[in-house]
């Protein structure tokens, strides 16, 4: 399978997670409280957003060099002028887009680590549905031990998330194409690791070793990119992480199934 034809099935399997999430009721519940809860995060993060937006510019843009001419005199000092203009536009729609960006990744990170638990439940239930296996039993210490393990699982991958844009940022020395590899960078980044998050579910509750689910990433990063593609609309993962956790789910089973 070509890159683009991996590219669009694993995108494919966003709107199969929808699917599979609204013909079957019984997953609801779990679906609903992590729902409300990163629709309240999305709230908070929004205002602290354009609360902190002004700000955050002001900063910034103190510490750039703001191009222009004084009162140009000449038809060319006015169209240099009109240059200048432009570039510092530039400046501030890179300013506003890198601004957006952290607040995508804080409110990404922190929607993984909060919802966590009920992602990992959620992701039991879609496998065990589509595999026709009967449910485990309850048990409350083992309910403890993986909430335990998700919480420290999800809170490493968010550091990770956190820290690569964090290297990229260097790129932003580079003038002018600095930032737009940058910004280009990072969403590829952050859609590989959004659809990498959710088809490591099922894996992170078998416990399977560390460096086989790096090879599952790595032989199918171009269906996880697709599949994380929702990562360049602002909070969608805040707002659909439900039919996420059944997409990547999803994903997993029909991988893992091909290599058997």
């Amino acid at each position: 399978m070509s890159r683009l034809k991996e590219l669009i099935s694993g995108v494919k399997y966003i709107f199969k997670g929808f699917k599979v999430l609204i013909a079957n009721p019984k997953l609801w519940p779990w679906a609903l409280l992590p729902t409300l809860i990163n629709l309240i995060l999305l709230a908070l993060m929004l205002a602290t957003f354009f609360h902190f937006l002004g700000d955050i510019y002001s900063w910034l843009s103190a510490h750039i060099l703001q191009l222009g001419i004084e009162n140009p005199t000449t038809w060319y000092l006015h169209i240099l002028d009109s240059i200048l203009w432009a570039i510092n536009l530039l400046f501030q729609i890179i300013i506003f887009l890198l601004s957006l960006i952290f607040v995508l990744i804080i409110s990404y990170v922190l929607g993984l680590i909060v919802a966590a638990p009920f992602n990992d439940a959620l992701s039991e239930r879609v496998e065990l549905l589509v595999t026709n296996k009967e449910l485990p039993s309850y048990s409350f210490k083992k309910m403890i031990k993986d909430l335990l393990r998700t919480i420290k699982m999800e809170t490493i991958k968010g550091l990770v998330l956190i820290l690569i844009p964090v290297l990229l940022f260097v790129l932003n020395i580079i003038p002018i194409i600095g930032g737009i590899l940058y910004v280009a960078l990072t969403f590829i980044f952050g859609a590989w690791d959004l659809g990498f998050a959710y088809a490591d579910l099922p894996m992170g509750r078998k416990v399977i070793p560390l460096k086989n689910r790096i090879s599952f990433a790595s032989k199918n990063k171009w269906g996880l990119i697709g599949l994380g593609a929702g990562f360049i609309i602002p909070f969608f993962n805040l707002v659909f992480a439900a039919p996420m956790v059944v997409a990547g789910t999803l994903f997993y089973c029909d991988k893992h199934e091909e290599d058997q």
